[in-house]
């Protein structure tokens, strides 16, 4: 049995909504500014499946993942999930139009899960409003999506960057006191 102060750490990654192809230099430094120094920063691809952010942020999105050197317990997410949320409404424009849509979420050795303030029928509750959706599973070396999982997951543009996150964040574990 494990002591009930058991804890293990999880990697903290951000799924990033933006516009335009390449990084913006200011969301990083938010980035970095709420959550530490950014250990890998994987490729942004074209978020084109749907248009369900652009009445919002306008078009020509584009969504990359990147991982922060920060591992936290898989139990705070709900507390990253409120401080990402507070990061996008600080980043809007007028009129409350986000310029940026921080998903945060975390990986552990078998998935990738996102946490999420709208309940659904595969979503689990984590407390304080927020609701865990596994997107990602992990397994023979490939991240496989979920039957539920977003379009853009389903295709998964960001496998090879979520594998490369993945050897990194298991690699500093290896070197971790």
């Amino acid at each position: 049995m494990k002591p009930s102060n058991f804890s293990e750490p999880v990697q903290l990654i951000a799924f990033v909504l933006q516009r335009g192809g390449e990084w913006d230099p200011t969301v990083l430094s938010k980035l970095e500014g709420e959550w530490g120094p950014i250990r890998y920063k994987g490729k942004l691809f074209a978020f084109d499946k749907t248009s369900y952010y652009e009445p919002e942020m306008g078009a020509g999105l584009y969504r990359g993942v990147l991982s922060f050197e920060k591992c936290i317990p898989a139990e705070s997410i709900a507390l990253e999930k409120a401080r990402s949320n507070a990061l996008e409404m600080a980043m809007a424009a007028e009129g409350d139009c986000r310029q940026v849509n921080v998903d945060i979420g975390y990986m552990d050795l078998d998935k990738v899960v996102l946490p999420s303030y709208k309940r659904g029928p595969f979503k689990l509750y984590a407390g304080d409003g927020v609701w865990l959706d596994m997107l990602l599973t992990y397994a023979k070396g490939l991240f496989h999506p979920t039957q539920w999982a977003f379009e853009d997951f389903k295709r998964n543009p960001y496998q090879h960057d979520l594998q490369l996150i993945r050897e990194r964040w298991r690699k500093s574990l290896r070197t971790s006191p």
